[in-house]
């Protein structure tokens, strides 16, 4: 399964509220929860339309904490409902904490990517 990124300019567009009416739900959803959404594709194109890529990504970088406080926010609710779960079923408990795991990579991946896109080259 290959992702695919949006268009350059909807990037951008998606930062306005007028830009994020036209989404479905489900768009807005992924918005809200992916913190590469907002950010342009550096990998693809020629080496000026990468570098501009690079250099909004590292301008941009502040949007990432946002998603890292979100993405605690959801860990912390996953960890908290685990021992209440337990005592239901030990599959609710299960899946809360796979939920934490997987939410507590997400912070992770967010936070390296926040020092990286801060580096210097």
């Amino acid at each position: 399964m290959t992702m695919r990124h949006a268009p350059e300019m909807d990037v951008e567009s998606l930062l306005s509220r007028e830009g994020r009416v036209r989404l479905t739900l489900l768009q807005l959803l992924r918005l809200y929860l992916d913190p590469g959404a907002l950010f342009k594709d550096a990998s693809r194109g020629t080496a000026s339309v990468q570098a501009h890529a690079r250099d909004y990504n590292r301008r941009m970088r502040w949007m990432l904490l946002p998603y890292i406080r979100r993405w605690i926010l959801i860990s912390a609710s996953f960890f908290a409902g685990i021992a209440p779960a337990e005592a239901m079923s030990l599959i609710p408990a299960a899946a809360l904490a796979v939920g934490c795991s997987i939410s507590l990579i997400v912070i992770g991946v967010t936070a390296i990517g926040y020092f990286l896109l801060g580096a210097s080259d």
